[in-house]
């Protein structure tokens, strides 16, 4: 059974990956053996900097968990990353498709528990979050943990203040109405708002906003699919948002109120006043 492990100021400043965890099974694998797997080199060479970069690995728990779901409780040292066939890493499960495939392994030290487990407040799918040390230790939900840029930072601290529940790096699944065959398309979202009536996303990559004719291209056809599910689109540029975030806030006031009103992971709707405050009985979160 793992400890309760103690922060080390010595590790603080350390490199963390928040993975996910499909199940208890791969849980057992990583107390008991020692291991994690990463299925794709291409999912891993999104990870800036290599994943050769982090020192520790932190687990998300899915839905598959039970009632220690949609949360990080563990995290372990990362020893060592090499490679291995998916056969030879679970070789019980010779008939599997993926038996060949290439993996990246992880190797592991002792798995500790958080003192506290970090919450995500609505059920999400990740795939990586780079973090640190220190914020896996001291942040209470999963938001916290994002470290974007400044700009980045500094606009969901903002939105937190307005006592909104952004949420950081949202993955969505969109389908193309106009063309009901044609294969699904995956974002990322920087900052998404759940209204009542529609969904708001908030875009902070303004200033690299097409950028070239296939950036172009591939920009208008995220924003025509999220669009046509139901997602409304805000973008503000790096200039906008250092220089005129009164202006930028009141922009995002003024849709949700547009769209019904910003609900909370519990289903409150909260609306703003002409002076940019909740209405009466909408008090403040507690964050």
């Amino acid at each position: 059974m793992p400890e309760v492990a103690e922060q080390s100021s010595a590790s603080d400043g350390a490199s963390v990956l928040v993975a996910f965890l499909p199940a208890p099974s791969d849980l057992l694998l990583a107390e008991e053996q020692g291991w994690y797997r990463i299925r794709s080199r291409q999912m891993a060479d999104r990870l800036r900097g290599g994943i050769e970069r982090f020192s520790y690995l932190a687990f998300y728990q899915p839905q598959s968990f039970g009632n220690e779901k949609y949360c990080i409780r563990r995290y372990a040292p990362i020893r060592a990353v090499t490679e291995a066939k998916r056969l030879e890493l679970l070789p019980d499960q010779p008939a599997h498709p993926l038996a060949d495939q290439i993996y990246y392994k992880l190797d592991l030290g002792p798995v500790s528990v958080l003192e506290r487990p970090i919450v995500s407040d609505r059920p999400r799918r990740i795939l990586f979050i780079p973090t640190t040390f220190d914020r896996l230790h001291r942040c209470r939900e999963i938001n916290e943990l994002f470290t974007g840029s400044r700009i980045e930072d500094l606009l969901f601290e903002q939105l937190r203040r307005l006592d909104l529940t952004p949420e950081r790096e949202w993955h969505v699944i969109c389908s193309d109405p106009a063309r009901p065959g044609r294969p699904k398309r995956s974002y990322f979202l920087d900052f998404a708002l759940f209204c009542r009536d529609r969904e708001i996303d908030i875009e902070t990559d303004g200033d690299r906003w097409h950028t070239g004719p296939q950036a172009s291209a591939a920009d208008n056809e995220r924003a025509n699919l999220l669009e046509a599910n139901r997602w409304h689109i805000l973008r503000f540029n790096t200039a906008k948002l250092e220089r005129e975030m009164d202006g930028v806030l009141s922009v995002i006031r003024e849709a949700v109120n547009k769209y019904g009103g910003a609900k909370d992971p519990k289903g409150v709707v909260r609306r703003f006043s002409a002076d940019g405050r909740l209405l009466p009985g909408q008090g403040s979160l507690d964050f």
